[in-house]
């Protein structure tokens, strides 16, 4: 056994355990200055190798050292989340769990710090991200379902700058994890997670804003005196309506970066209400945490939309399909039809050969190409951590690891 006693320090810390060479070595504990902080453990030459670091707040550490940092396996627990994996270099690396006590949780792979390369989130409703990730964030090619409409987190107001996925539940650093179904962009109130997809013709907030005339000006004044000439009751009713417009649109739509509205046909009639049985899925390229790029989002009662995507909006060229079968194709830009329309098999071949057609075409090939991507990196996140061994063997050394220092 080595020699030891208690040591003081200038700045007010205090040491007592094993000593030797004028290093702490063997079994220790250390206190931070004014006692803030405190590690309970193995020493190795001067520097922590196993053991427990409970800081201010309830915050603890509880696992393997090297050189004065993090390295192995731990576990890191906060008032309102803990990680259990793997580090390196004082960072979460490798593979690791991140849980919130919202029901949040990430399982998949990490890098310095943040969720990087193949990962499954699931959201505290039950709905699930499966596939890449960048820089703690969804990126690559990946999978969104949601669980049915009446159990989807509603989403009341943005959130975060996604883990800021299930990246506001902040731990700190690094940055937390999102919100259940937090969309990273999703409107500020009604929307619930996992549902962006818009019927055909539906355009956000945005473009209704848009069509508003500015106070003081001439349209504004001719709708405020026709709306007194039909009286109270119409009035009553057309208030009533664009309240109705409002709720729905606020409920299948997602926002994005500002901008004005193209020109192009008006907005279609209010989309009939989700059922609450409906469920949603999207599968395709994201960038920075949101849909963009190529991808496919389907609803279970026939909604389709195929082509390109920027901000969680239909943006780009792409088909939508109704229930009903019918569908419209063209152009969008930010949720909104600005260059097509309805397809009719009597229209010209000239017509539905045209530039507009074929740019379609190959946005919906390279959507379809995108999913089937989403699909293979969604069996490699699922498959690198449910399946692999290693992964539950180093869960279970953790947890060793965490009975272990707490028996120092």
């Amino acid at each position: 056994m080595s020699p030891g006693g208690k040591f003081d320090f200038d700045d007010g810390g205090c040491y007592v355990g094993g000593w030797e060479a004028g290093r702490a070595h063997g079994y220790g504990v250390c206190t931070g200055p004014g006692a803030q902080g405190e590690y309970s453990g193995c020493w190795a030459h001067g520097f922590e190798s196993l053991g427990v670091f409970t800081g201010p707040g309830g915050h603890s550490y509880q696992g393997h050292w090297q050189q004065g940092k993090r390295e192995g396996l731990g576990v890191e627990r906060k008032s309102r989340w803990t990680y259990r994996g793997e580090w390196l270099g004082g960072l979460k690396g490798r593979s690791g769990v991140w849980e919130s006590v919202s029901g949040l949780r990430y399982a998949g792979l990490w890098k310095d710090g943040f969720q990087d390369g193949y990962g499954t989130e699931t959201y505290s409703d039950g709905g699930t991200y499966q596939g890449q990730w960048q820089a703690g964030k969804r990126h690559g090619y990946g999978v969104r379902q949601s669980v049915p409409y009446h159990q989807a987190a509603l989403l009341r107001s943005p959130r975060r700058t996604s883990l800021d996925s299930g990246h506001s539940d902040p731990p700190t650093p690094p940055p937390p994890l999102p919100l259940p179904g937090d969309e990273g962009g999703s409107p500020a109130s009604g929307s619930r997670g996992g549902f962006v997809l818009a019927g055909p013709g539906d355009a956000d907030g945005a473009s209704s804003r848009k069509r508003t005339p500015a106070a003081g000006g001439f349209f504004r004044r001719s709708l405020l005196l026709s709306g007194l000439r039909a009286g109270g009751r119409r009035s009553s009713l057309g208030s009533k309506r664009g309240s109705l417009r409002s709720e729905v649109s606020s409920e299948v739509g997602s926002t994005g970066p500002p901008g004005s509205e193209a020109s192009g046909p008006p907005a279609a009639a209010p989309p009939a209400l989700i059922e609450g049985s409906a469920t949603e899925v999207y599968a395709g390229e994201w960038r920075a945490d949101r849909r963009s790029g190529f991808g496919v989002s389907q609803r279970s009662n026939g909604l389709r939309y195929e082509g390109e995507w920027l901000g969680n909006r239909r943006h780009g060229y792409g088909r939508t399909t109704r229930p009903d079968g019918s569908r419209e194709e063209g152009k969008y830009k930010r949720n909104r039809l600005v260059h097509g329309g309805r397809v009719r098999s009597l229209l010209p071949l000239a017509l539905r050969r045209g530039k507009v057609k074929e740019k379609v075409d190959r946005a919906v090939e390279g959507a379809r190409r995108a999913v089937s991507a989403a699909r293979q990196r969604q069996e490699i996140a699922a498959a690198r951590w449910a399946s692999s061994s290693e992964a539950k063997a180093g869960l279970r050394r953790g947890e060793g690891a965490n009975h272990s220092s707490q028996r120092i």
